[in-house]
């Protein structure tokens, strides 16, 4: 009678350890595109994420993406963003008017000269009422 020492058994040419989960049980990948579905923000903030990694999370009850990402370190809080989704209306009469209509106005160094002397008048007034309102208090 040959008695096995080797706990190890093949399975699809592959060898494995029988008193631990066989390739069937393992658990299975997130299928829906990458996201995480959760109920609330809350919900998504407490989803456990593995150091070093990134997870993304779609909220099926509004209509926000969540992106919790962990450093390489233990210490490190983790940095959760909310995104908000919005529709945007691809119609050519809607993205017409959203394009502004931008026209440049240049002034004209003529224009520039001429507020540049309004300006040497305005100190010059503002000079002049400087002296008669301390005139007026030496006189009191």
């Amino acid at each position: 009678m040959a008695y096995n020492y080797y706990p190890y058994q093949q399975y699809n040419g592959n060898f494995y350890n029988p008193y631990q989960a066989t390739p069937a049980q393992t658990q299975p990948q997130i299928q829906n595109g990458g996201f995480v579905s959760v109920r609330s923000a809350q919900e998504a903030f407490n989803y456990p994420v593995a150091l070093g990694n990134s997870v993304t999370f779609k909220d099926e009850t509004a209509p926000f993406i969540y992106v919790k990402t962990r450093g390489f370190s233990q210490l490190e809080e983790p940095v959760f963003e909310q995104f908000q989704l919005v529709k945007v209306d691809n119609t050519q009469k809607a993205i017409e008017q959203q394009a502004p209509v931008q026209s440049e106005e240049y002034a004209l160094k003529s224009d520039l000269v001429t507020l540049q002397q309004e300006i040497e008048l305005l100190k010059k007034k503002v000079s002049e009422h400087k002296l008669a309102t301390n005139e007026s208090e030496d006189k009191t």
